[in-house]
C-alpha cells in the first residue's frame, strides 16, 4: 500500500521486534522521516520528535502484538506509557495507530491477564478519540497470527482462521499505514482486525 507522507515525521515506539522494523520501513518507504525509540516512553519520543519539529504520526507497537508470551502474564505499566506518550504529543499529532493482539478483542482461553491487558488498549483507543477529537484521530491495528524471522507469531491463533494462514509482515503494515494515511481522516476510536477471521467466531468444542 501507498500513502503520501512526503517530509511527515512520524514517531515509532513501543515493543521491539519484526513487526515494529516493518512499520517503520513502510512509513520511510512512503516518505516519512522516522524517528525511533526503543520503548514507549513519553520522554523519549517527545525529544526524538522535538529534534525534527512537529510530528504527524505516532505508531506505539505493544509487545503483546508480538505473540502470546510463555506465562500468562499482562504488561500493566506499557499501557501507563502509552497514554502518556499519545497525551503529551496529543496537540501536535494528527494520527495515533496502536498495534496490538487480537487477544485483546477475543480472549483467549488460559490467558486471562493477557487478554485482559491487550483488551485495555482496544479500550484505550476508544477513549482517546473521544479525548483528543477533533485534532488528532486515535485507531488501532490488531494482530493475528504472522509469519516473521521464519516463525509463526502466535500459531494458537491459526486453529480457526478463515483464510487458514499466517499473515505477511506486509499485509499487517499495509493496515498501520491505511489508519496513518492523511487522506483517512474521518475515521477515529476504531480497531481494524487483521487476524484471518480469528475472532470473527467459530464452534467451540469444549
Amino acid at each position: 500500500m501507498n500513502i503520501d507522507l512526503d517530509g511527515k515525521i512520524a514517531l515509532v515506539g513501543g515493543a521491539e521486534g519484526a513487526l515494529t522494523s516493518a512499520v517503520r520501513q513502510a512509513l520511510a518507504d512512503n516518505g516519512a522521516k522516522v524517528v525511533e525509540s526503543d520503548v514507549a516512553s513519553a520522554a523519549e519520543i517527545v525529544v526524538g520528535g522535538a529534534a525534527q519539529g512537529d510530528p504527524f504520526a505516532l505508531v506505539l507497537v505493544s509487545e503483546g502484538a508480538n505473540g502470546l508470551p510463555d506465562l500468562d502474564t499482562g504488561f500493566g505499566p506499557e499501557r501507563a506509557d502509552f497514554i502518556a506518550a499519545i497525551r503529551q504529543l496529543a496537540p501536535r499529532l494528527k494520527r495515533v495507530v496502536l498495534v496490538f493482539s487480537a487477544a485483546g478483542l477475543v480472549p483467549v482461553k488460559g490467558f486471562a491477564d493477557f487478554s485482559a491487558d491487550q483488551a485495555g488498549l482496544s479500550s484505550l483507543t476508544r477513549t482517546l478519540a473521544m479525548e483528543l477529537g477533533p485534532t488528532t484521530v486515535v485507531n488501532a491495528v490488531s494482530v493475528g497470527a504472522y509469519e516473521a524471522d521464519g516463525e509463526v507469531r502466535t500459531q494458537r491463533f491459526l486453529t480457526h482462521t478463515g483464510v487458514k494462514r499466517a499473515a505477511t509482515l506486509d499485509e499487517i503494515v499495509s493496515a498501520v499505514l491505511f489508519l496513518a494515511d492523511p487522506d483517512n481522516a474521518y475515521m477515529t476510536g476504531h480497531t481494524l482486525n487483521v487476524d484471518g477471521g480469528w475472532a470473527a467466531g467459530y464452534a467451540r468444542n469444549f
